[in-house]
């Protein structure tokens, strides 16, 4: 999966589900805890503070997912 695709699905994600699907699908087995974990930043990245601390899903995806 490319890196569009891959920020694009976290971005719309929405449930702890989706996240570890989406794992699976990237190639990386999450556990519900840190699926957890990441859907959190994932949802905090959303307000105007984590934008200003230079907090981004493609930053996370990076870290996560190696990509």
């Amino acid at each position: 999966m490319d890196e569009k695709t891959l920020v694009d699905r976290l971005s719309k994600a929405e449930t702890v589900d989706e996240i570890v699907a989406l794992g699976k699908e990237a190639g990386k087995e999450l556990s519900y805890e840190q699926a957890d974990k990441l859907i959190s930043r994932v949802m905090q990245t959303k307000n105007d503070a984590a934008e200003l601390s230079g907090d981004t899903i493609e930053k996370i995806a990076k870290e996560v997912f190696g990509i």
